[in-house]
């Protein structure tokens, strides 16, 4: 398979699971307002946000080794890889004992946490949530492995269609479940076997595509941590903003304004987002070309590239936002039913957030595709840090208003910081550049794209 040909497979593959991802979304918040309501639903959110941030719990290492595991094999050296490989085992074995243990914690927490309060998921249920909650996580340790080891044998986007059809399938057996009316903890654990069994079907095919990945057995690399814990901060430093961006606000809502209004911001972010999951779409498919014209030194190819992103990034979002704000109402009405909420001005807020936060990943792209990204995961990681925060301090007198001032902030803050870098790396200048991206860049990214595969 050529190098194009590689390029547009992982092209649909990625848009297959964005299409799960939104297809998940869409389908499952109104089978939850139906079947459970906001109250139940929101202190499931608040449940399920937790265990979130132990999918950190590798420290990244899953995501560098990945990296070593394909230069190695395109170097030839197939033992390496498959002694990264171990070694990246290794880690997962450790990582999955950390997890249970925090995992059984925070079960015994929310179950005597629960026993005092009047909540619709019982301190029992919740303990056994939480557990299997932890289960589901240790799962996906075992498909970000399968994964790396698809990407190193040239079957990258294979690996990620079989990551994709778990979680649909996962999505399917939540939403039976749903339908069923059966329990949070009969739909934790059905969706964790649902996990379970893609697991192993991974596996197996992974064994009859790359058997020299399993045999002959070449022994554990445990330098790995050492060795990769750098450039794994990079990788680390980006779910774990991530997780303080999209699960923190959860955490602090349901603290301060309680589970109801969860569920209600919940769903309005669904809808914000839907913009920022096509565009992730095209920013990876970008990426690559990117990376490409760093390393050959066409400098003027990278910054046409950022610009023509950026520009068409902005565009999109902005007209996307608007549509979505305008048919708001009738979009929530037809998507939740006559269960479910709507808040214009929360919709508003968090469309706006999301336009800004799609712009400035635009430019993120460039420093991720030339491996210079540590520095920005850091600085990602404190800015979300520090909203968090002051949503939480902000939210009890300011209500609505508090949760959306740092959101905002923090967007805002990450954009001045990150644009003034790229346009340093790729020798632009901020006027050429905002001239050229609001214009130009778009129509020229878009002729570029189009005669990528010859």
């Amino acid at each position: 398979m050529s190098i194009q040909q590689r390029i547009m497979s992982g092209l649909a593959a990625n848009t297959f699971g964005q299409a799960v991802t939104i297809g998940s979304q869409i389908l499952l918040t109104p089978l939850f307002f139906k079947y459970w309501g906001a109250a139940k639903y929101g202190e499931w959110l608040i449940l399920s946000s937790i265990p979130a941030y132990l999918s950190m719990a590798d420290l990244g290492i899953g995501s560098a080794a990945g990296n070593e595991m394909t230069m190695r094999a395109g170097a030839g050296d197939r033992v390496g890889a498959q002694q990264t490989f171990r070694g990246a085992g290794l880690v997962f074995a450790g990582a999955s004992a950390l997890v249970l243990l925090i995992g059984f914690l925070a079960a015994a927490y929310s179950y005597n946490a629960r026993q005092s309060g009047s909540s619709l998921i019982s301190p029992q249920e919740a303990g056994l949530v939480m557990v299997g909650l932890s289960l589901s996580v240790l799962v996906s340790f075992g498909n970000g492995l399968m994964l790396a080891g698809f990407r190193c044998s040239e079957h990258n986007a294979l690996g990620i269609s079989l990551g994709n059809l778990s979680r649909l399938a996962e999505a399917v057996v939540m939403g039976a479940l749903l339908i069923a009316q059966q329990s949070p903890v009969v739909l934790c654990f059905g969706a964790l076997l649902a996990k379970l069994v893609a697991l192993g079907m991974q596996m197996v095919i992974l064994r009859r595509l790359s058997p020299w990945l399993h045999h002959p057995r070449a022994p554990a690399d445990k330098t790995l941590v050492k060795r990769l814990i750098g450039p794994s901060v990079g990788f680390m430093a980006f779910p774990l903003g991530h997780a303080l961006a999209l699960q923190g606000p959860i955490l602090v809502i349901g603290a301060v304004l309680g589970s109801p209004a969860v569920a209600m911001f919940s769903a309005m972010r669904t809808l914000a987002r839907l913009p920022v999951q096509i565009t992730n779409i095209f920013n990876n498919s970008v990426w690559p070309e990117m990376s490409r014209a760093y390393g050959s030194g066409d400098l003027a190819l990278l910054r046409s590239l950022h610009r023509g992103s950026w520009g068409l990034t902005l565009s999109l979002t902005l007209m996307a936002g608007v549509s979505l704000w305008l048919l708001g109402p009738w979009v929530a009405h037809l998507w939740l039913g006559p269960t479910g909420v709507y808040d214009g001005h929360v919709l508003m807020a968090l469309i706006a957030a999301s336009v800004i936060s799609s712009v400035w990943t635009a430019s993120y792209v460039v420093m991720a595709a030339i491996n210079a990204h540590t520095r920005m995961g850091i600085f990602f990681v404190i800015a979300n840090a520090l909203s968090l925060g002051a949503m939480y301090a902000l939210a009890h007198a300011l209500g609505w208003a508090g949760i959306f001032m740092p959101m905002m902030v923090a967007e805002l803050v990450l954009m001045a910081w990150v644009l003034p870098q790229v346009i340093q790396t790729t020798q632009d200048s901020m006027a050429r550049f905002l001239h050229s991206a609001m214009i130009e860049g778009p129509r020229r990214l878009v002729q570029r794209i189009t005669n990528w595969p010859r």
